[in-house]
């Protein structure tokens, strides 16, 4: 007879332990157990178990509604997403700082986005994955560029999170005519190695925002030149994100 402890493994088929990928995880009976164990705790002994820590509590949720939206995409039943939301932050280069000095021009921020010296904050709030390789972020607000009689402001500034490579679109109108929609201005690397998380919270530091042929196009059109290369690094970018309900995506009974 099976010990109560040990039922999730034979859910699981093969009684291997799931902690060492998800194949064993196919179950939302299972799930918890499985979330559990990854984390280094059992779940249940007679039923009921007790966790101490409110930190492997959140650890746990967090971990479970990323092994649910796994299984349920993999039976078709919804995409995964965790909805996020929190700042970004981007900063002048010293490169794009100092030719922005020499061209005669000003860098700041369009409300409600807040500007502080060379860098703009962004609030925003949108989407990841459960593995943090891909997403939908919209921030609010733009930034503006002007000098010797011309302005650029860049507005819908929008992340894309891609596996490998990202990249920042936004709406650019120059001297207050129309805007060219959804222009891809950045691009810039996507690796888990650049990213802390917690249970609950997801940051970025320090990542370099290159400029496109677009951005560059849009610069031009402006102010007759580009402030870096296109293919250069024009800012790097922080962001926090806060995980607001890693069980919203989740399908109603």
């Amino acid at each position: 007879m099976a010990q109560p402890g040990n039922r999730f493994h034979e859910e699981a088929g093969d009684g291997a332990a799931p902690a060492e990928g998800l194949e064993g995880c196919r179950t939302v009976r299972v799930i918890m157990a499985c979330a559990a164990l990854r984390l280094g705790r059992p779940l249940v002994t007679g039923g009921v178990k007790i966790f101490h820590s409110k930190k492997r509590v959140a650890a746990l949720a967090l971990t479970a509604a990323a092994l649910v939206s796994i299984t349920a995409v993999q039976a078709g039943a919804f995409a995964p997403s965790l909805p996020v939301r929190g700042k970004g932050t981007v900063c002048l280069t010293t490169e794009a700082a100092r030719a922005l000095t020499t061209q005669g021009l000003t860098f700041g921020a369009v409300a409600p986005a807040t500007g502080d010296g060379n860098c703009v904050t962004f609030p925003g709030s949108g989407s990841l994955s459960p593995n943090l390789t891909g997403g939908e972020i919209p921030l609010k607000g733009g930034m503006r560029f002007a000098g010797r009689g011309h302005r650029l402001d860049l507005t819908n500034v929008q992340i894309h999170i891609r596996l490998g490579e990202g990249y920042t679109s936004a709406d650019a109108a120059a001297d207050g005519g129309p805007a060219a929609k959804n222009i891809e201005l950045f691009r810039y690397p996507v690796s888990l190695n650049r990213v802390t998380f917690t249970p609950t919270t997801v940051d970025t530091k320090g990542i370099p925002l290159s400029l496109t042929a677009a951005g560059g196009a849009a610069f031009t059109k402006a102010f007759a030149a580009t402030p870096v290369a296109v293919g250069k690094a024009l800012f790097t970018f922080d962001g926090h994100a806060e995980i607001t309900n890693p069980f919203s995506g989740l399908p109603k009974p």
